[in-house]
């Protein structure tokens, strides 16, 4: 009897054995990847894309301890990013932690990257007597960032400090020469120019970037999305702005169409006018109704 109760608590063991080896094992990780296509591509309501056209794919990998990683490809006009070879690349590492139900927060570092974009030989200073530049620089549009999440429910907000010397080449070569100086250089009034040069090469380092958004489901297949932005940089107040988002969502046959409308407020909108190679302009930060086709991996 005894004999009997073994072998059948052993075969009781073996056959739990075997069922815990055909279960399928629980991942530790998860990884998003997006692919998008989108009629103009706007970062902090301002066209990388020179009001055109454009793609990015975005990967997101979550692990279970809460460590997350970023890549986002983008694409960029030389209009905006001179001598780019119209790619962007952001990369960010970070750790989120909390209730994801609730309150939960995330806190990282990021980095883009604009691979061959540089402003060459912009001058740093004026004199105005002779009409010569007192000295040259060239900027390059890499940036890094100190970034804070957080988030409740449909609600989520993400702060960015700038580590770099520049938020995306801003400094006074680049706005000053690109801005201010093609007037002076064709006749204009150089008051706007002198007054912005006053004070010698400054940086933008230690700009404060926030935003706000929201995803709020109004039922199995549309969804509303909602931004609003702020830029505060540091050393150029013409450059702070408010930029903002409106927009849904639509999911059909496992492709999300959207359609919004997005734009900036820049405090001095000159800044956003921007020529092209045969010196023609457009206003980058205009509000445009913004249609895109994404596929999620």
């Amino acid at each position: 009897m005894n004999k009997l109760i073994v072998l059948a608590a052993l075969a009781g063991a073996i056959h739990t054995s075997e069922a815990h080896a055909d279960e399928p094992a629980i991942q530790s990780y998860s990884l998003d990847v997006e692919a998008k296509l989108l009629t103009d591509r706007k970062n902090r309501g301002v066209s990388d894309t020179y009001n055109r056209p454009g793609a990015e794919l975005t990967m997101e990998a979550v692990h279970e301890s809460g460590v997350v990683g970023y890549l986002q490809l983008g694409t960029v006009r030389k209009e905006i990013f001179p001598d780019t070879n119209g790619l962007q690349v952001t990369g960010a590492l970070g750790y989120r932690w909390g209730n994801p139900d609730g309150w939960h927060f995330g806190a990282g570092v990021a980095q883009e990257w604009f691979p061959g974009a540089k402003a060459n030989d912009a001058p740093t200073g004026i004199d105005w007597t002779t009409g010569e530049p007192t000295g040259v620089t060239n900027t390059k549009f890499d940036t890094s960032y100190g970034v804070f999440e957080f988030a409740y429910g449909a609600i989520e907000a993400r702060y960015l400090y700038v580590f770099s010397d520049e938020l995306r080449g801003n400094n006074t070569a680049t706005i000053c020469g690109m801005t201010y100086l093609p007037a002076v250089l064709a006749g204009g009034d150089p008051g706007k120019a002198i007054a912005c040069y006053d004070g010698g090469l400054k940086h933008s380092r230690g700009s404060h970037l926030l935003d706000v958004g929201i995803k709020h489901k109004l039922d199995g297949r549309n969804k509303l999305v909602g931004h609003i932005g702020f830029q505060k940089m540091r050393h150029f107040r013409d450059a702070d702005l408010v930029d903002y988002k409106l927009g849904i969502v639509h999911t059909r046959w496992g492709l999300d169409f959207g359609a919004e409308l997005a734009g900036a407020v820049l405090r001095n909108r000159e800044l956003a006018v921007v020529p092209d190679s045969a010196g023609n302009t457009r206003k980058v930060d205009r509000a445009a109704l913004i249609l895109s086709l994404s596929k999620r991996f």
